[in-house]
């Protein structure tokens, strides 16, 4: 077998500068390396730095998004249950059967959603977002648009 033409190269020597492990003698040369894109101490250097870099962005959202999107105040529009949607889907759907409109309040703050059904809420319509979104998604992707 040593005079025949071989179906791939022997990779096996001792590989050649760096950048240069690859030998195609058929066609022209892709600059494909054979050897694993980064050297083991460059990516362990890519890995610590990208993970630095996302731990800073981590604790700089953190500190800032208080300012942007008051996330306590958030945490009570989504503060419900099962029971609550399951409730709320059929006020909503048959609101003549409802009879008392009147928002709970204790020590004037509003009652969570999860213990009255009349309080507002965004886990709902945040829930119906998404599901017209997947659904026109699905339809659009069934019609291959």
């Amino acid at each position: 077998m040593a005079g025949q033409h071989q179906l791939f190269d022997d990779t096996s020597a001792v590989p050649g500068p760096p950048g240069m492990e690859y030998h195609n003698h058929g066609s022209p040369a892709l600059g494909i390396p054979t050897q694993a894109f980064l050297s083991e101490p460059m990516s362990n250097f890519a890995m610590a730095y990208g993970s630095s870099l996302a731990t800073q962005g981590k604790e700089m959202v953190d500190k800032n998004i208080d300012r942007i999107i008051p996330v306590n105040k958030l945490k009570y529009y989504f503060a419900v249950d099962t029971v609550y949607v399951g409730k709320k889907i059929g006020l909503l759907l048959f609101p003549y059967m409802h009879q008392d409109w009147e928002v709970r309040y204790q020590q004037d703050i509003p009652v969570a959603p999860r213990f009255d059904v009349n309080a507002p809420d965004l886990y709902i319509p945040v829930m119906a977002f998404i599901t017209y979104i997947l659904v026109a998604g699905l339809a659009l992707g069934t019609q291959n648009k």
